[in-house]
């Protein structure tokens, strides 16, 4: 990005829209030291299709927006109008949906077996049901509700048809207009338990989320915070091995442990909308920007 500026855009305050949003103020930060920012007001996007940012982009900047998800409608929204202003995304509306939505990456290797339908009739989810034997759980094309574990999340047997068709009609409706696509259910495998939620009490699992910039693995999250885990170096060269055929800039994918001991892709992400799990902050964009410039001296080479 040599020739180019790069600017973060990050979500304003709903109510002091020339403030960042509470919740990105220490990635705003962050990322300022670094590069340019700029704030977007995402209620004027999702409820009037309109993009208003604090201040005007470079003319040719590169664009990451690092916030609140958006669906892919409002993303191309956002597409567009960049087009408009001679700006870049730097993912683009196809790279945003090759990763944010679960049946684009579903069947890769090393993920849970998995099918989905937008058709949320009676006979399709029963259909859909009977292509399982064992255990599953309830998302949709983003989203699940694994916290709601018993009412709206896992279905222990997709035969008995009345009590699966219970947890996924509560799934949708407590999803209500914050669905999307449609729904997936996904086999279920026995993963190591780590703990309960404080807040839910659901199990807990050995999960990580990583970032990957241009396929490489940029950091690597404890997702719950379990610092006596340690990954080894076979597992270090199979998260590097998975970011290797993504067709997107910057993403992520959510690992977890198997009751076996395997590591299995749980989620892939767009790295726009992906939490940082209370990861530090500055920690993250420092290690973001070295990656970013190794990726350009290395297309320099």
């Amino acid at each position: 990005m040599k020739h180019t500026t790069l600017v973060f855009l990050f979500p304003a305050d709903p109510i002091t829209p020339k403030q960042v949003d509470y919740d990105y103020e220490k990635e705003y930060t962050a990322a300022a030291n670094y590069c340019e920012v700029r704030l977007i007001e995402l209620d004027k996007l999702t409820e009037a299709s309109i993009v208003k940012l604090n201040r005007t982009l470079p003319k040719n900047a590169v664009v990451i927006y690092r916030g609140w998800m958006l669906t892919p409608e409002q993303y191309g929204i956002l597409e567009k109008w960049a087009r408009s202003q001679d700006v870049i995304l730097c993912t683009s509306l196809q790279e945003y949906t090759n990763t944010h939505l679960s049946p684009s990456w579903s069947d890769r290797a090393n993920t849970l077996h998995s099918r989905w339908s937008e058709d949320l009739s009676e006979s399709a989810l029963i259909q859909l049901l009977n292509e399982f034997s064992s255990a599953v759980t309830v998302k949709d094309f983003v989203k699940s509700r694994k916290h709601e574990w018993a009412e709206a999340f896992f279905i222990p047997d997709p035969s008995d048809t009345t009590q699966a068709l219970r947890v996924i009609r509560t799934f949708i409706e407590r999803q209500g207009e914050q669905l999307v696509g449609g729904i997936v259910l996904r086999e279920f495998v026995e993963l190591k338990e780590i703990g309960h939620h404080p807040k839910s009490h659901s199990p807990i699992f050995e999960e990580y989320r990583v970032f990957y910039w241009r396929s490489i693995p940029v950091v690597i999250i404890d997702y719950w915070h379990n610092d006596t885990v340690q990954l080894n170096q076979q597992e270090l060269a199979f998260i590097t091995e998975q970011g290797q055929t993504l067709a997107s800039s910057f993403f992520t994918i959510d690992y977890a442990r198997k009751a076996n001991g395997e590591l299995v892709i749980m989620e892939i992400g767009d790295g726009q909308v992906s939490g940082l799990q209370e990861y530090d902050e500055k920690c993250f964009y420092k290690k973001l920007f070295e990656a970013m410039k190794e990726a350009e001296d290395a297309s320099l080479r």
